[in-house]
């Protein structure tokens, strides 16, 4: 079933006990059932499959009621292959789905998007997307990211979400450069800390964020972790720095900035409201310890110590912007100011 060498699926196999943590955590799994949609990679990033293998043998172990669909790996902009979304229809209500995607799992449809789905279908959910940018020789760095101390973690990521919540305005600073003000009066910040155990909910793992969609946003940014480009995420050996006004990027500098500037021109040319495109969206932190910088969004916004703008789409996570990009450009070392005031972490 699984398109993996036999000594690729034991060495998996020896990792049971951890999918097995990460799903009782996550999900709370009872008597529901469970559907695995994955995809095929390549040979050199496989991890998509090589999760989705871990995550079917230790749901199997604890004699949950299981299923699995491949598909051939998706553009967001791309619908689920036909048999994914007949599988995902003929789910019971309030079931549990798993993916792990090399990029992303397609549109449910005609109109919706996987998130909306499971809300409707009452299914609860975790998702590993974007998962082409990684090496399968880092698979280890990616459980570590999912082994963490939960409780910990979301003790600290409460104590923030607190702090932003109550916030007229945030700013962040670095040495390298960063500062920039975020307007985020009367809106709420949310937390990803690998909890959905209610009814229609889901996110992403690893887990270990707090974020909030700003109203607006002005100041300069230098990224100096990874940024988010039309072909996946990249890490950068060059600051690039963007240039923000009135909550859009209006210029940017340096090594990489041809990079991002034909990323944005790629999703203007396609989007409905090509205006929308540059627009920051999201301000956010990452709270994991075991995360590392790896040049994969889904890991590098949620490693301690970093900082995550969000350009683009922000409709999902209770913002006003809804377009077709959506791109996180992570930097290092940042201090925040809430309301004029030293946020201690």
């Amino acid at each position: 079933m699984f398109p993996l060498p036999d000594d690729r699926k034991k060495y998996i196999e020896k990792h049971a006990s951890k999918f097995s943590k990460i799903m009782k955590h996550a999900l709370n799994i009872k008597h529901e059932e469970v559907l695995l949609i994955s995809d095929y990679g390549n040979d050199e990033n496989n991890i998509a499959t090589l999760l989705g293998y871990g995550y079917h043998h230790a749901a199997l172990k604890k004699g949950f009621k299981t299923n699995v669909v491949f598909q051939d790996v998706k553009k967001g902009f791309m619908h689920a292959d036909p048999h994914v979304i007949k599988t995902l229809y003929g789910l019971p209500q309030n079931s549990v789905i798993i993916v792990t995607a090399s990029n992303k799992i397609g549109r449910i449809g005609d109109v919706k998007s996987f998130r909306t789905f499971c809300k409707e279908k009452g299914h609860r959910f975790i998702s590993a997307t974007g998962l082409g940018d990684i090496k399968s020789i880092d698979f280890d760095l990616f459980m570590d990211a999912m082994s963490v101390n939960y409780s910990r973690m979301k003790k600290k990521g409460i104590a923030i979400k607190r702090l932003w919540d109550k916030a007229k305005e945030i700013t962040v600073k670095t040495d390298a450069g960063t500062d920039i003000t975020f307007d985020v009066e009367n809106v709420d910040a949310l937390l990803n800390d690998g909890e959905y155990h209610n009814p229609g909910t889901g996110g992403n793992m690893p887990a270990g964020e707090v974020y909030i969609a700003p109203h607006t946003a002005s100041g300069i940014i230098v990224v100096d972790g990874s940024i988010k480009t039309e072909s996946g995420a990249v890490l950068i050996d060059e600051s690039l720095k963007l240039f923000v006004e009135q909550g859009r990027i209006v210029r940017m500098e340096g090594k990489y900035a041809d990079l991002l500037e034909h990323t944005f021109e790629k999703y203007e040319s396609r989007a409905k409201y090509p205006e929308r495109v540059r627009m920051v969206s999201e301000l956010g932190i990452g709270i994991n310890p075991h995360a590392v910088l790896i040049g994969s969004t889904i890991m590098d916004e949620k490693v301690e110590g970093t900082a995550h703008v969000g350009i683009g789409s922000n409709y999902w996570f209770g913002g006003k912007i809804k377009t077709i990009y959506h791109g996180d450009q992570v930097f290092k070392n940042p201090r925040f100011y809430v309301d004029g005031k030293k946020m201690e972490m």
